[in-house]
């Protein structure tokens, strides 16, 4: 077989063979991908949750001032009905005086309730914690083996990549340029066998005479379909077509 032709076969190999390692790289992280992605949900449910209970207590804050005035009023009220003598002055405090208590009633339902939505909103946050403290966990013990994994793949990538780099220094620099035409296109099916008298390509048939050269092996040749370069594959099944 073309020498050349050889080198653009098994180039064609590498370069796919460096294609087939992205989506074993995606598998491989897919455990700790999840893992950071349930954990980035986490951290904002926590997010949410620290601002609304922020917003909790500035409420209970103002709750609290509100109810440390009205009692203030209220004994304000206190002192001055202890003063005063005449009916209709006591009247007007007495009324003042059941707003106040009412409005301090209010404050104390409204202090209860915020403090139980607070308590809740800490439980969710602590459980929240908890989750996140977990996922950290496995995130941890997962990298350990993850990695190992990405370095055996680092280490057959970065041989590929040498492989290939030997045969692009060796190859006939029209050729390579030749082949990289086609490869925008084609991808790694730049190189295709003929099988069953067809390109593995495009799958249509080549005539007898192309056939007949193909077989030979002494040049580069290319569909005439779809442009891809053929060859003829080593095996006993192929030499018994070429025969």
């Amino acid at each position: 077989m073309n020498q050349n032709l050889k080198q653009l076969i098994e180039l064609n190999r590498l370069e796919s063979e460096i294609l087939q390692l992205e989506p074993v790289e995606k598998r491989i992280k897919k455990p700790i991908l999840k893992l950071e992605e349930e954990k980035a949900k986490l951290e904002e449910q926590k997010e949410e949750l620290e601002k609304e209970i922020k917003e909790l207590k500035l409420k209970l804050g103002k709750n609290e001032l509100t109810l440390k005035e009205m009692k203030e009023k209220l004994d304000n009220i206190a002192k001055k009905m202890s003063q005063i003598t005449e009916e209709r002055e006591l009247n007007a405090l007495n009324i003042e005086e059941e707003v106040v208590k009412s409005q301090i009633d209010q404050a104390n339902e409204e202090i209860a309730r915020l403090e139980k939505i607070l308590g809740r909103k800490r439980e969710e946050l602590e459980e929240v914690n908890k989750k996140i403290e977990q996922i950290d966990a496995e995130i941890t013990l997962k990298s350990v083996e993850i990695e190992e994994k990405l370095q055996l793949l680092e280490k057959q990538r970065r041989t590929l990549f040498e492989e290939r780099e030997k045969i692009i220094r060796q190859i006939n620099p029209k050729i390579f340029s030749f082949y990289e035409k086609i490869k925008r296109w084609a991808g790694t099916t730049a190189v295709v066998p003929v099988r069953r008298h067809a390109c593995s390509g495009c799958y249509m048939v080549i005539n007898d005479k192309l056939f007949g050269e193909i077989a030979k092996g002494e040049d580069i040749l290319e569909c005439p379909h779809c442009g891809r370069i053929l060859y003829l594959e080593e095996s006993p099944e192929s030499e018994k077509e070429g025969a």
